[in-house]
């Protein structure tokens, strides 16, 4: 057994990705949600899997976008209180 399967990442990071990818397939049989733009005539169908794909990759997108941003504002704080 190669020694990175018995590090306590890998076996944390891979209990995760098979609970999400359980989550995933558990919510890919239900039914769509509807969304009605107007009503009698407009709807969107999204699959449950879908939505919760599209806000993980939304939630992952702002928090790295934050991350940049705070990285920025600390950094250029930093600059110039080591100038003076």
């Amino acid at each position: 057994m190669p020694s990175f399967v018995k590090n306590p990442k890998f076996i944390g990071g891979a209990i995760i990705v098979l609970w999400l990818a359980y989550v995933i397939y558990a919510n890919f049989q239900l039914a769509p949600i509807q969304i009605k733009l107007l009503p009698f005539v407009a709807y969107l169908q999204f699959r449950v899997s879908a939505v919760i794909m599209a806000a993980a990759i939304f939630g992952a997108l702002v928090t790295l976008a934050i991350q940049l941003l705070w990285k920025r504002r600390s950094s250029k704080n930093a600059s110039t209180s080591a100038a003076a």
